[in-house]
């Protein structure tokens, strides 16, 4: 299968799932990733804001916080880059690109530019559409994370619901495999 095939399939597939599994799944995904060694302990933590058809990311802003960390969400920027903001619980939110919300940034220099900001002090919480058995993702096709994970030396954590895996993810060369990813069932390691 094509990536483009693979992305249609497993999308519609999490379309499907009931509420209820999506609410347990959720919880149970956080418990498993926040733990990670890597993002216990990261002194700052970058994470994407879901959809509602995504795992929740919030929790993971909220932890973060909770226990003394920076937290930054990616911003759609020109030309297929993520720009980054730092947020707090005080940060207001707009609709942004693609119907994601995006903070209003308090201040000027919440805003990150270059990618390389996020080093090995640093945990990325990736959202993808698909996943293997390596840790090979598909996103949704913009090529926006794989730029700015191929710049940066932080540890990437991919999330998702084990109804995402697939046997098999074409990877080529501007693909970047991720460190880990947790589901509600278990945790998967790049070998």
């Amino acid at each position: 299968m094509t990536k483009n095939e693979i992305r249609e399939s497993v999308l519609e597939k999490r379309k499907l799932i009931a509420d209820a599994d999506r609410d347990l799944w959720d919880q149970l995904i956080f418990e498993r990733a926040h733990k990670h060694k890597a993002f216990q302990l990261a002194t700052r933590v970058h994470v994407y804001c879901s959809t509602l058809e995504e795992v929740e990311s919030t929790p993971f802003m909220e932890y973060a916080w909770g226990i003394g960390k920076d937290v930054y969400v990616p911003v759609s920027g020109p030309n297929g880059r993520l720009t980054h903001c730092r947020i707090t619980w005080r940060t207001l939110w707009r609709q942004g690109a693609f119907g994601i919300r995006e903070p209003i940034p308090d201040a000027p220099e919440d805003i990150v530019t270059f990618h390389a900001f996020f080093g090995s002090e640093t945990a990325i919480i990736v959202p993808l559409v698909a996943f293997d058995q390596t840790c090979a993702r598909i996103g949704y096709g913009k090529g926006y994370y794989d730029r700015f994970l191929a710049e940066s030396a932080a540890a990437k954590i991919g999330i998702a619901y084990e109804l995402q895996k697939v046997h098999t993810v074409p990877v080529f060369e501007h693909d970047i495999v991720l460190d880990a990813i947790a589901t509600q069932e278990r945790w998967y390691k790049k070998p």
